[in-house]
């Protein structure tokens, strides 16, 4: 992939939990192949499997580097001894190129995995620009389009794939979580209580994830403020960290709703992370730039139902007033929405006990299920293609013939 830790986002979960999952069998071995992280930040690789890492430069001013894989002659030479048999490449940019290369040079197949909106992206970060927009879409679909199988988060990612242009078989694979309803439920409760004053409070609200704009944050806000008119007795805890977060303070601030909102921070401790979806009563996530985020399966984990914007990716398996809840994307009609759930508690309680039924997936789950499906991909491949030869082979065969 092309991004990781230190930089945390949801396809970084994503690939950390297949290989942790997959490396954990006793019949494979599963490693992760991506840039260096900023030297200055002095990030060592703590996993409990292999990380093989390139040389990068600075990509974004979100901390975000670019590989170079094609060029480290030191990194070539570590991979070389690697015997893989399937490649998978969870970003389309310069690491996703190289997988898809590497692959067919090995004569081994790939995989690659659609996780976000890219067009979208390309659009906010170049201003529109057609002609920028254009040629990054183009070189995005090469890993696509050469990958031996592509595959989605959702049945909405798919739409999106087409509407790129691609037209191939496309394998959906949901995601999961690492994250099961703990024992020390009541302890955790009371960690975040202590922590914010929020014993006896009601209509404790929680967004968590990347603090940025294009999360939908300020129709959330605005609905905030709507909501605030009538009933002032609820608290918002907004967990994590992004470069709008200093912006959105000030939003909060300019609204009046510095009282109602409480900005947790970024949260690395997963256990005390569950004591915040725990203490809450309602998932606010106005997105419909994410295409399946995993914070709402980790808010079904702990039987807290979810908002969110009818007719977006993550809402795909979301039925209102049944597993979650939908509101239409107005801050009118979500904060209309947040009024209605919260007037009746009981049914509240009942969504979210089924969103821990039907929403809820685990990471041991998927994983098993893409070994299936890599094991699959690995022989028809084989069946189908020829074991590339040596050089040496090839010259045998050219003074041969």
């Amino acid at each position: 992939m092309d991004s990781y830790y230190p930089n945390i986002d949801g396809p970084t979960n994503v690939m950390t939990y297949y290989s942790k999952n997959i490396n954990s069998r006793d019949d494979a071995t599963c490693n992760v192949i991506v840039p260096k992280a900023k030297k200055s930040l002095k990030y060592v690789d703590c996993q409990p499997f292999d990380v093989f890492r390139c040389n990068s430069i600075y990509a974004t001013k979100s901390g975000y580097r670019m590989g170079l894989p094609f060029s480290d002659s030191a990194f070539k030479k570590r991979l070389k001894e690697e015997e893989l048999d399937i490649m998978h490449a969870h970003s389309p940019f310069v690491m996703g190129h190289w997988t898809v290369r590497e692959a067919r040079r090995r004569g081994i197949p790939s995989v690659a995995t659609s996780h976000t909106k890219f067009k979208e992206d390309f659009v906010r970060s170049f201003h529109g620009c057609k002609p920028l927009v254009w040629f990054m879409m183009k070189y995005i679909m090469y890993t696509f389009n050469n990958a031996d199988s592509v595959w989605t988060v959702n049945d909405a990612s798919c739409q999106i794939l087409r509407d790129y242009g691609y037209n191939g078989d496309i394998t959906v694979v949901r995601n999961g979580t690492d994250l099961k309803y703990p024992k020390n439920a009541e302890e955790l409760i009371d960690r975040v209580n202590k922590a914010h004053n929020l014993e006896g409070q009601k209509n404790v609200f929680i967004f968590v994830g990347r603090i940025a704009f294009y999360k939908n944050l300020n129709l959330m806000a605005e609905a905030l403020k709507i909501l605030k008119k009538e009933n002032d007795d609820f608290k918002l805890l907004i967990v994590g960290d992004g470069f709008d977060c200093a912006k959105f303070k000030t939003v909060i601030e300019d609204l009046g709703l510095s009282d109602n909102v409480i900005f947790v921070g970024r949260i690395s401790d997963r256990e005390l992370l569950q004591g915040y979806y725990l203490r809450s009563d309602l998932f606010l996530f106005p997105s419909t730039y994410d295409t399946s985020s995993l914070v709402p399966i980790e808010a079904a984990a702990h039987k807290l139902p979810v908002l969110l914007i009818k007719d977006s990716c993550t809402a795909e398996s979301i039925k209102d007033n049944v597993n979650g809840f939908l509101a239409e994307e107005t801050p009118e009609a979500f904060a209309t929405r947040i009024k209605e759930i919260i007037s009746d508690p009981e049914k509240m309680r009942k969504v979210g006990e089924e969103a821990h039924i039907s929403v809820y997936r685990t990471w041991e789950m998927v994983a098993e299920e893409a070994f299936e499906k890599y094991k699959e991909i690995i022989a028809e491949y084989n069946e189908n293609h020829d074991k590339p030869t040596s050089k040496i082979e090839r010259i045998k065969e050219f003074i041969r013939k």
